[in-house]
């Protein structure tokens, strides 16, 4: 007599790889039944898998939009097809793009389709973001079907498609899309990376792609070191092989790194020099770890998560060796990112840095098995996802500072909604009509060959009042603006002219001044335009500028600064034509340029660099 097998045991349905064993098997009445019972899970898990990114997409399209940092990638790939190189402005090698790898896919993209660049940035962020989810859902799927035969259900990956800032940056012109893209494909090929993974060149290939975190944003290094190891930890090949894998990725970001410190002359983007990324600002880190969790109520899911997990594991077997490394390598990737992003003090944008934490850290638990044991916490998930979409849909998050004079962190959707005034606001057309007219004058000024430079409005008080002012004749650019947004001034500007950013995020000077306000990251060193006008005024007009804006005394001691020691030498870093003598200049003194400081007072600043 047979004994009955109970209900909601592993036997009722079968890992993937039993499904061969099925097929082949005599047709039994308990063969066909287990059959059925796998491609009923089978169905299950396609509709698990399915719906997180499908709700991922749906709110990503409602919420589409571009922010003026994603018009700054626009603008840099724009010059790269325009034959300019991969520069802001001609003239100045300055590599305003972090992510090296999101620039280049808009230069092939923006190649390969006509239309607005900005709204190619949008799209491929919004299908990336999905297809990134779809990734790691399958990843995760494949993850425990290698331990449990039972039916999977969305839990984690509800948590993940349910926070605004996700929908928010699914497309927003940045490299976010690109970034969950790669953590869900590394996600994927760590698990299903085996030893019997059947060739050493596919085992490369895996390390290739871990390889390209770094590339996306150099953070994610840490991310991309702790998938390797574990990838060798749990595969255990050969020495040499092992050494192949870490040399075939680290390949890609150490040429790129040594392009960078030679082209550039910085070992990093000049936006990490502007937000002064080697400090440590952990009291504003935390500020904004909890800017993030408390409109949310984070610690609910995460309790919740974490009863289930325990739950699961509680009176079960002990799990082999590998399987307990691919779990645990993604919450260490998780960890070393939080540590960074609580080191740094975070971002100006509301929950930007958290999203390559919290995707690592959800990727086991992105699933979770159908268990009696789990079910009621099971259901609560799905309610605080329900009630964070429903509740929070329109964006209640719109603090201009979680704590005054600590940390400055916004929504930075609402604000171009708003700037806009429209709620989609994904073309470069929506943004540079926030300044009627100006580019239509700009592109005038380079037909008839003016070489003026138009100085924003709102740079300082009463500087609207200020007419375009000729620039100097040694530049190469035929037109120039000083702008508060880097991105929409690169909109409104030819690619020929230049764009100044007041914030240092394009500007040499600008990113290596001593700080001169307390206020967002990115947003605290506001060049003194005494600066600005020594750097791409015609002498000639100085004396056009009104002394309460820059005096003329701080007009000249600017000038004599620029032309003294280690300030001329970054200058000319990024300025003089690109020899092989000078590539390898600024390669040798790419640290000591970037820990180089420039005291915002042209007087100070004339008196450290040319008292030696």
């Amino acid at each position: 007599m047979t004994r009955a097998t109970p209900p909601n045991r592993a036997s009722d349905t079968v890992p993937a790889d039993s499904a061969h064993e099925l097929a082949s098997a005599p047709a039994t009445g308990r063969t066909r039944t287990r059959t059925r019972g796998w491609t009923r899970a089978r169905t299950l898990d396609h509709l698990a898998i399915a719906l997180p990114p499908l709700v991922l997409a749906v709110m990503g399209w409602h919420r589409r939009w571009i922010t003026d940092d994603g018009l700054i990638y626009v603008r840099a790939a724009r010059e790269i097809l325009a034959g300019n190189g991969p520069v802001y402005s001609p003239g100045e090698r300055v590599e305003t793009s972090t992510g090296t790898l999101w620039q280049w896919l808009l230069v092939l993209l923006d190649a390969l389709t006509p239309g607005d660049p900005a709204r190619t940035a949008v799209y491929a962020g919004l299908i990336l973001s999905v297809a990134g989810t779809w990734l790691a859902l399958s990843g995760t799927r494949h993850f425990l079907r290698a331990v449990t035969g039972r039916f999977l259900v969305p839990a984690g990956a509800l948590v993940f498609v349910a926070l605004p800032p996700v929908w928010d940056f699914a497309t927003s012109g940045l490299e976010t899309g690109l970034l969950v893209g790669w953590i869900g494909l590394s996600w994927r090929l760590l698990v299903t990376c085996g030893p019997d993974t059947p060739t050493t060149a596919r085992r490369l290939g895996i390390a290739v792609v871990f390889g390209l975190g770094p590339l996306i944003r150099p953070e994610l290094t840490a991310t991309a070191l702790v998938f390797l190891i574990a990838m060798t930890i749990a595969t255990r090949p050969p020495r040499r092989q092992t050494l192949a894998l870490f040399l075939g990725a680290g390949a890609l970001p150490v040429v790129y790194q040594i392009f960078r410190m030679g082209y550039y002359g910085l070992p990093y983007p000049m936006p990490a020099v502007t937000k002064s990324a080697t400090r440590q600002l952990w009291g504003r880190g935390v500020d904004y770890l909890v800017d993030f969790a408390e409109p949310y109520r984070l610690w609910i899911p995460a309790v919740l998560l974490a009863l289930i997990v325990t739950a699961l594991l509680a009176g079960r077997g002990p799990h082999d060796r590998r399987t307990w490394i691919l779990g645990a390598a993604p919450a260490v990737a998780a960890l070393a990112q939080s540590v960074y992003v609580l080191r740094v003090g975070g971002d100006f944008m509301h929950g930007r840095m958290w999203l390559p934490v919290l995707l690592p850290a959800l990727l086991p638990v992105l699933l979770v098995p159908l268990d009696r044991r789990v079910a009621a916490l099971l259901v609560l998930v799905p309610i605080w996802a329900t009630w964070c979409g429903l509740s929070l849909r329109s964006g209640l998050v719109t603090t201009p500072g979680y704590r005054a004079g600590v940390n400055q962190t916004w929504n930075e959707r609402m604000v171009y909604v708003n700037w806009t005034k429209t709620g989609n606001p994904t073309t470069s057309r929506a943004h540079s009509e926030t300044l009627p007219g100006l580019r239509a004058e700009l592109f005038r000024m380079d037909a008839d060959g003016r070489r003026m430079l138009v100085i924003d409005g709102n740079y300082l008080a009463d500087s609207a009042a200020l007419p375009p002012l000729p620039l100097r004749r040694d530049l190469p650019a035929k037109e120039g603006m000083i702008m508060g947004r880097l991105g929409v001034g690169g909109v409104v500007t030819p690619l020929n002219g230049i764009v100044v950013d007041v914030w240092g995020l394009s500007n040499t000077v600008g990113a290596h001044i001593e700080r001169t306000e307390h206020a967002a990251a990115g947003h605290e060193k506001l060049l003194p335009l005494a600066w600005n006008i020594a750097l791409y005024v015609d002498p000639a007009a100085w004396s056009l500028i009104p002394p309460n804006m820059a005096s003329a005394e701080d007009v000249r001691a600017a000038r004599a600064a620029l032309d003294c020691g280690d300030l001329k030498e970054l200058l000319r870093s990024t300025t003089e034509p690109m020899t092989a003598g000078r590539f390898l200049h600024n390669l040798t003194g790419s640290f000591d340029r970037a820990a180089l400081t420039i005291p915002p007072d042209p007087k100070n600043a004339e008196r450290k660099f040319c008292a030696r």
